[in-house]
């Protein structure tokens, strides 16, 4: 890969509001990019043939990805991209998938994305084709023993004051374009901080939000007529 070019990402996962907020983290930076985005196995593969000359380097994809039914699904990715792959997974007790060199392919869990991510895709882009995957899964355990694990989903983390502010405004009908203008904040700002808020919260939808709000007291409930 050459140094001076932008590391090319695509992402493949069926959840639509984690895509959005991935490629809102990656936007941040000007050494990586996003090249496409797919929601299943059969959406990812057509995708080859689109890309040309902009084929990814990594491929950021879900362990659960919709389509994929056997290993040889995994091989059959690496193959016809000639990408690494980053799996994410969303269960600490999912099986780990094997590659066809009897290692396993490098993967992290959901919520280790924000601190993870990006240095991990630009570690796997600088990888050849031929690095064994266990120099790639050595490389996942050592960035995360020298990052700060996020908290379990379980423990119930705490919000800063700012995503509760932006909770609060998103749960009550704004956009994030309206809580950017209500906070003078920019977009990018607010997307950033709608991921890390509902990834903390292990939420994946507006109404989950909704729901979330109104049973921690955010939102009073509607009285019945």
């Amino acid at each position: 890969m050459d140094k001076k070019s932008p590391v090319r990402i695509l992402l493949a996962d069926h959840q639509a509001l984690y895509r959005q907020g991935l490629r809102t983290l990656i936007a941040t930076e000007r050494d990586c990019v996003v090249v496409g985005e797919a929601q299943d196995l059969h959406e990812l593969m057509a995708s080859s043939h689109a890309l040309g000359e902009a084929a990814p380097n990594v491929i950021v994809v879900a362990r659960e990805l919709p389509g994929v039914s056997s290993d040889a699904d995994w091989d059959r990715i690496r193959q016809t991209f000639g990408a690494q792959l980053l799996l994410l997974t969303g269960d600490t007790t999912s099986a780990a998938v094997p590659g066809d060199d009897g290692d396993h392919l490098p993967a992290i869990h959901r919520r280790e994305a924000v601190a993870l991510l990006l240095p991990l895709v630009r570690q796997l882009a600088r990888q050849s084709a031929t690095t064994s995957l266990q120099n790639l899964a050595n490389t996942v355990d050592r960035l995360r023993s020298n990052s700060i694990a996020p908290p379990p989903a379980s423990t119930g983390p705490a919000l800063t004051a700012r995503e509760n502010e932006i909770l609060q405004l998103l749960a009550t009908g704004n956009t994030v374009k309206d809580a950017a203008n209500e906070l003078d904040l920019s977009v990018k700002t607010v997307e950033a901080h709608k991921f890390n808020l509902m990834r903390k919260l292990n939420i994946h939808s507006r109404a989950e939000l909704v729901e979330h709000a109104r049973r921690t007291g955010i939102l009073e409930p509607v009285a019945a007529l």
